[in-house]
């Protein structure tokens, strides 16, 4: 009886053993990164928000998620904070992994917007004047306990580059683009004369600040064939702007402001804007004790930066990270360390009772 109890629970440790063994093994990561064309959503480094783990070969190292959406809309990326990894290689120099922005879906070295590495606790927004964008993750360090990675959201915005000739465009929307035709694959056509008028609710305002201007070189604005103005009236224009000068941020004194651009011969880059509501709409019963107009021209914005249905996966090494969910799964490998620490006690006690 004692020899055919000791024969099982060799035969059962063994089998455990093997199955401790398999558990434990390093698998292959698998691919990280999809593309995405909801109207909004967000992308998390692997395993956030616990450290992300290192890339096992060199064919995992990069994470790439591609936002594709519809033309006519713009991309604001809003991030969380990141927190990536860097090392001190064999021959003194530093190794970091590498959050980078592209402001197309291409991923195209020359349409690189920002890169980010190191700590950043606040909040970061960046804007992408495009109806696609690229975001990768590269994981050159070896070794990562304790860097919890990054967490974004991202949602459209309006953007608007018609140009109605003596027609003024209207806009309104609580946030969003303008900038010149062709902008930024292309110069701005010869000959434009382009007016917006951006509207927003009532007892709000507008900010507009201009995120890229290169017009064409002028010695003064007064004779200038390529210019920009902006007012709170198509009569009379508060401001204009000519040359490379970004202009600084303009705050209208009511729920509407013009945007007036027009070309000569030249051509150059052109311009793009943001603007944004100012203040919650008030109900018409309900007047807003803090509503005041004031017209401004104060800081700079910082240079360089409806739902869809849902996303799909992108070919077969692609899946749905925790990205938009974190659905919990129990790892094997506990259960298996505890029915063998169970499994040895069971055959000590058969064995020497």
């Amino acid at each position: 009886m004692a020899m055919r109890d000791l024969v099982i629970c060799v035969v059962i440790y063994f089998c455990l053993a093997e199955g401790l063994a398999r558990c434990s093994r390093s698998r292959p990561s698998k691919a990280c990164g999809r593309t995405m064309s909801a109207y909004r959503g967000s992308i998390r480094s692997p395993g956030f928000p616990n450290p992300y783990p290192p890339a096992l070969r060199e064919t995992d190292q990069e994470c790439k998620w591609v936002i594709n959406l519809p033309y006519g809309h713009g991309i604001k990326l809003t991030f969380s904070g990141y927190d990536l990894n860097d090392e001190t290689g064999d021959v003194g120099s530093t190794v970091y992994d590498e959050i980078q922005v592209f402001r197309d879906g291409s991923c195209d070295e020359s349409q690189r917007q920002r890169s980010l590495v190191g700590l950043l606790e606040g909040e970061l927004v960046i804007y992408i004047p495009h109806k696609s964008a690229c975001v990768k993750f590269i994981r050159r360090t070896h070794n990562n306990k304790v860097h919890g990675g990054f967490s974004l959201t991202y949602e459209v915005v309006d953007a608007n580059s018609k140009c109605g000739g003596n027609n003024t465009v209207r806009v309104t929307s609580q946030e969003g683009y303008i900038y010149s035709p062709g902008y930024p694959t292309a110069s701005y056509p010869p000959y434009l004369n382009c007016t917006w008028m951006i509207e927003v609710q009532p007892d709000q305002t507008i900010d507009i600040g201009f995120m890229d201007f290169q017009l064409s070189y002028t010695y003064s604005c007064d004779f200038a064939p390529d210019f920009i103005e902006i007012g709170n009236s198509n009569r009379t224009y508060e401001y204009k702007y000519c040359d490379q000068d970004v202009p600084e941020t303009f705050l209208s004194r009511g729920n509407r402001a013009w945007v007036h651009f027009r070309t000569g011969q030249w051509r150059n880059r052109g311009f793009w804007l943001y603007y944004k509501a100012v203040g919650e709409p008030t109900a018409a019963d309900q007047p807003n004790p803090n509503y005041r107009q004031e017209e401004g021209r104060g800081k700079k914005y910082p240079g360089a930066t409806n739902e869809a249905p849902q996303d799909k996966q992108d070919g077969p090494n692609s899946y749905q990270q925790s990205v938009e969910s974190s659905s919990f799964r129990v790892s094997p490998l506990p259960t298996v360390v505890v029915l063998s620490v169970v499994l040895t006690k069971f055959c000590y006690t058969i064995l020497y009772l």
